[in-house]
């Protein structure tokens, strides 16, 4: 069993590693490694309570915000999952391309060059309309900002990796 764990945290060592992952990089965001995490910060933050807490709602109108809110979340889920099937092995966390990549143009990647940000903002917006919360409204909004300078940083490498990015930017929006 102990050589099973040691096993399991040397894979995690080699995905991370793949990714782009490094030590230094975790002390000065050489890669991006900031955004990331302040991205799954305010990802997980978007489990706390809703704030005010909104009681004496009619049942029809919470009931409206609740139906329009989960569906929502749930076409940004589903445009998420797409994405992270359309990268493949290309999938890193952080605004690097991984060296053994290739440009995705297809699929979820042909209307838009950002469908994992798009699909993480819908769940986003979804969480704040159900919940009618205004801490939610403002996680979407750091999340969208955050999103913003992270694919700012990722087109940098993109274009510099992929000479047909900056045709891929012009035809596709962001």
């Amino acid at each position: 069993m102990r050589l099973d764990k040691r096993n399991q945290f040397k894979n995690i060592k080699i995905v991370l590693s793949r990714w782009g992952f490094s030590k230094q990089g975790l002390l000065n965001n050489s890669k991006g490694e900031w955004y990331f995490f302040s991205q799954i910060q305010l990802i997980l933050l978007h489990f706390i309570p809703p704030y005010p807490k909104i009681e004496h709602t009619q049942v029809a109108i919470n009931t409206f915000f609740i139906i329009i809110g989960l569906s929502i979340s749930i076409q940004g889920l589903i445009i998420v999952i797409k994405a992270f099937l359309d990268l493949g092995e290309n999938l890193t966390p952080l605004p690097y391309p991984i060296n053994e990549s290739i440009l995705i143009k297809n699929n979820s990647y042909q209307n838009v060059r950002h469908p994992l940000y798009k699909g993480l903002l819908l769940i986003s917006l979804g969480i704040s309309i159900f919940s009618l919360s205004l801490i939610h409204l403002c996680l979407l909004i750091f999340l969208a900002y955050i999103l913003k300078i992270k694919a700012l940083k990722e087109e940098e490498r993109l274009k510099i990796k992929f000479p047909a990015y900056k045709k891929y930017i012009k035809e596709v929006p962001a």
